[in-house]
């Protein structure tokens, strides 16, 4: 079985590593590779490569434009991806049909488990494909989120994310506000960056005066420059998400017997998060 992970850039990225512990773990003789593929080349990269390859993770900036390509050619969503217009895995199902699905709002979900359910107020830097995902995954998980706001330079795409807190959380407070509000807003009790480290760095983030925590979709490197304002154990690192939507990702590919237990799960991810470190 062969598959791989598609992007631009793409020599980052760790799903090789991580796949390749977790075939390792599960007694897989599976290859995974890398290819940087660009958006405006996807559909022709699918339509020479797609006989040659069992699957694929796609990162940015490709995880809205693979819907649109599914949506052309008839392929089957998952909820996930439908609602959100956004895809992160192209797999085959039982019969051997291709469709596409989400696994970055389960593995956001995942990440965010420790503190997302005991989180009043949530500040959101960035407004790109995968701050959809992890808003939904905050809407799932907590039901009495009071206030959530958006950082970005753009107001359009934060309100379309702040809609689906509507939609799930009508009594949640919504708001957006510019990057260079973020050093002034007076913190929140989770700041979730989705920016890249050469952008947010260039911005002051305001800390709450309580306990509060930080969860940073960067990991390379870890801590990054914007976790290190928080305590150690307040820090939730992206290869938490990158972990655990590629085990949603394994299941979907057909790695992951159906007979396993919460037990196994974590264990495999244990074993794929030391891969990485």
């Amino acid at each position: 079985m062969k598959f791989a992970v598609l992007g631009d850039p793409i020599a980052h990225s760790k799903s090789p590593i991580i796949h390749q512990a977790a075939y390792d773990f599960l007694g897989l003789n599976w290859n995974y590779e890398r290819h940087q593929v660009s958006r405006a080349n996807l559909a022709s990269f699918l339509n020479s490569e797609l006989v040659n390859f069992d699957g694929f993770s796609l990162t940015m900036p490709l995880k809205e434009e693979l819907v649109a390509i599914a949506r052309q050619r008839g392929w089957a969503q998952d909820g996930f991806s439908s609602q959100l217009g956004v895809a992160n895995t192209l797999f085959k199902d039982a019969g051997g049909n291709w469709g596409i699905a989400n696994t970055d709002v389960y593995g956001a979900g995942m990440a965010l488990t420790s503190v997302g359910s005991q989180v009043k107020t949530v500040a959101i830097l960035g407004s790109g494909a995968t701050v959809k995902s992890i808003a939904l995954a905050l809407g799932h998980i907590n039901a009495s989120l009071e206030e959530l706001a958006v950082f970005s330079r753009r107001a359009e795409p934060a309100e379309e994310i702040l809609g689906l807190i509507r939609l799930q959380l009508p009594q949640t407070k919504c708001v957006w506000l510019p990057l260079e509000a973020a050093g002034d807003f007076g913190g929140a009790d989770l700041t979730i960056n989705t920016l890249p480290g050469t952008v947010v760095n260039d911005y002051e983030v305001d800390l709450s005066f309580g306990e509060s925590w930080v969860f940073d979709v960067n990991y390379e490197p870890w801590p990054s420059e914007l976790a290190q304002a928080w305590p150690q154990q307040k820090r939730i690192s992206g290869l938490e998400m990158l972990t655990w939507q590629a085990i949603e990702q394994l299941r979907l590919f057909g790695a992951i017997p159906a007979h396993y237990d919460s037990d196994t799960f974590a264990d495999l991810a244990v074993a794929m998060r030391a891969a990485a470190s």
